[in-house]
C-alpha cells in the first residue's frame, strides 16, 4: 500500500548509518538518494529490455557497451588489431560533445 510517507521507507536504512558518515566525512551536506533513484531507473530499463534468459548478463552487456561509448567519445584510446597500434577518435568526434552539451549529459559527462 502506498501512503504519502512510503518514500521514507527507502531512506530509513540510510539514516541508521548517517552518524558514522558524519564522523568520517563531515556534515551531511546535500545528503540525498536522488542520484541512486535515477540510477535504479536506468538499471530497471536495462533489465526490462532483456531477453529474460540471462538478465544479469544482458544488463552487464548494456552497461559495458555504454561505458565503451563514453570512453571513445571522450577521447579514450583503444588498440586497433588491424593497424597494430593505439588509436583514438578524430577531432570532429571530440568537438561534438563540446558543441552538444545535452548529448554529453546523456552520457553522464559534465562539461
Amino acid at each position: 500500500m502506498c501512503t504519502k510517507y512510503s518514500h521514507l521507507e527507502a531512506e530509513i536504512p540510510l539514516l541508521v548509518h548517517l552518524p558514522a558518515y558524519i564522523q568520517c566525512f563531515g556534515p551531511a551536506i546535500l545528503f540525498s538518494t536522488e542520484r541512486y533513484d535515477s540510477f535504479n531507473h536506468v538499471f530497471w530499463l536495462a533489465c526490462i529490455h532483456s531477453n529474460r534468459q540471462g538478465s544479469s548478463q544482458d544488463t552487464c552487456k548494456v552497461f559495458a557497451r555504454q561505458d565503451i561509448i563514453k570512453h571513445i567519445a571522450t577521447g579514450g584510446y583503444w588498440f586497433d588489431c588491424v593497424r597494430k597500434k593505439w588509436v583514438r577518435v578524430g577531432d570532429a568526434v571530440l568537438n561534438y560533445l563540446d558543441e552538444h552539451p545535452e548529448q554529453a549529459q546523456l552520457l553522464g559527462i559534465h562539461i
